[in-house]
């Protein structure tokens, strides 16, 4: 006859130890239940205008301020914004304003500035809390039903309202004297946040000092030269586009699935198209990279779904979405990488008219850096030298290097913080630019 256990025995161990792991596995369940769930709920409220968010109670660094939920209609009410001062904040040195657009949700209520000094280095800085990221989400851009009313969202989360609450946060750091006497800052956007400099100082330039422009595009020039904002896969790089073209006659791949792929690899890659050409050379299954999480267009679209994207899908919209108007997705002769998956993902914006961008550069002619990567899969060299070239007083720095600009990091940091403080006309940032790595010394504008 079975002897039951007893506790202290391995077979009672054994036994605890199974009901420990499945309770936590039950409790695990239940916390990724409720944490999805949160995820996706619909914001019925927003922060009361005399309240403030628990986790962060207003201070020297940490600044409130009520916003017009639309700036071309203030009859419709206001909300409750923040922004952020840099830990090493200074009122005696210049003030950068570090921008973010809707597509990068990296300024919440508990940023990692660590990210940011890696950016920027040791420099006065500015983070603003950007509409429609969490945790500033308007009800007002969702129907009865819960779904997302594209149009409203498109009024409200768009970025000529983000231009608004950017200047009415350098107003508001004039009035508490933490800028300089005559106001001015300087500004750094990377990706579609530089997209978003650019229509910041079009429109307040007198403000600003110098910008950079980091590894970005010009929706308005790429029209204008009869180009996409975002380079076509042959444009990038002709030999993957090959093997992907016979990757996809011979084969049965899903091409919205390895277009995300072998976009996000080249994203993160300082060596993007080698990447991108062994990854093709295997085969177009790509399932390797396909499950795991970073690689995975099913997750992706699944967390799009989320409130919190809806601000991302609209900046989308504004710089991509003339193009993928006239997109036609599955082609394996025409294909661009990040067009294949967007056309996916911003289906319910289609109805919706894209952004026309009119942007004056040539009135602007403060100093402006433009940085480009050789092996930017987002944006091509060329469009970052025609930025350069738009601007009257402007310099390009070109490096061998990815989207992320990821290969030398601290040498980076200190070329930005250089030019930050100092402009052109420091020795710092000229010591800086010519250095071996820097692949564009031709031209120098006069200081």
């Amino acid at each position: 006859m079975p002897r039951p256990s007893v506790p202290g025995t391995k077979k009672g161990l054994r036994r605890l130890l199974l009901i420990a792991a499945a309770a936590t596995a039950v409790l695990g369940g239940l916390w990724g239940y409720l944490e999805v769930r949160s995820l996706f709920r619909v914001p019925d409220t927003r922060l009361a205008l005399d309240a403030y968010y628990p986790e962060m109670p207003p201070d020297d660094r940490h600044r409130y301020l009520v916003l017009p939920i639309d700036h071309t209609a203030p009859e419709r009410g206001s909300y409750k914004g923040f922004y952020l001062l840099s830990p090493g904040f200074r009122r005696d040195a210049p003030v950068v304003f570090v921008l973010t657009d809707g597509q990068m949700e990296l300024v919440n209520t508990r940023p990692d500035f660590a990210f940011f000094d890696n950016v920027v280095g040791e420099v006065s800085y500015v983070l603003i809390g950007v509409r429609g990221h969490t945790p500033t989400l308007f009800p007002e851009v969702y129907r009865d039903d819960g779904s997302l009313d594209p149009a409203t969202a498109m009024a409200l989360y768009g970025s000529d309202q983000q231009v608004e609450d950017i200047e009415a946060v350098r107003r508001d750091l004039e009035r508490s004297g933490d800028l300089p006497p005559e106001g001015r800052i300087a500004i750094f956007g990377a990706s579609g946040a530089g997209v978003l400099a650019q229509q910041y100082i079009a429109k307040y330039g007198r403000h600003v000092t110098r910008t950079i422009l980091q590894v970005t595009g010009a929706p308005d020039l790429a029209r204008s030269r009869g180009e996409s904002f975002t380079p076509a896969f042959a444009e990038f790089h002709p030999e993957g586009a090959a093997l992907l073209r016979a990757c996809l006659r011979d084969g049965d791949a899903d091409t919205a699935s390895l277009s995300y792929v072998l976009y996000q690899l080249a994203r993160a890659r300082p060596d993007a198209r080698q990447a991108q050409q062994e990854l093709l050379q295997d085969g177009c299954s790509a399932l390797l990279h396909r499950i795991r999480p970073q690689y995975s267009l099913a997750l992706m679209k699944f967390m799009m779904r989320a409130p919190s994207a809806a601000a991302a899908k609209v900046r989308w919209h504004e710089l991509a979405g003339h193009d993928l108007a006239r997109y036609a997705p599955g082609q394996p002769e025409t294909i661009n990488l990040m067009y294949e998956f967007a056309a996916e993902v911003l289906d319910e914006f289609r109805e919706i008219a894209p952004k026309e961008f009119q942007i004056d550069r040539a009135g602007f002619d403060s100093e402006v850096l433009v940085i480009s990567g050789t092996e930017d899969v987002v944006f091509s060299t060329a469009v970052g030298r025609a930025l350069a070239e738009a601007y009257p007083n402007a310099r390009l720095a070109l490096f061998e290097d990815c989207h992320r600009l990821s290969l030398h990091e601290e040498y980076y940091r200190e070329l930005r913080a250089a030019f930050l403080t100092g402009g052109f006309g420091s020795s710092a940032f000229q010591r800086l630019y010519d250095d071996p790595r820097q692949l564009d010394r031709r031209v120098r504008p006069s200081p």
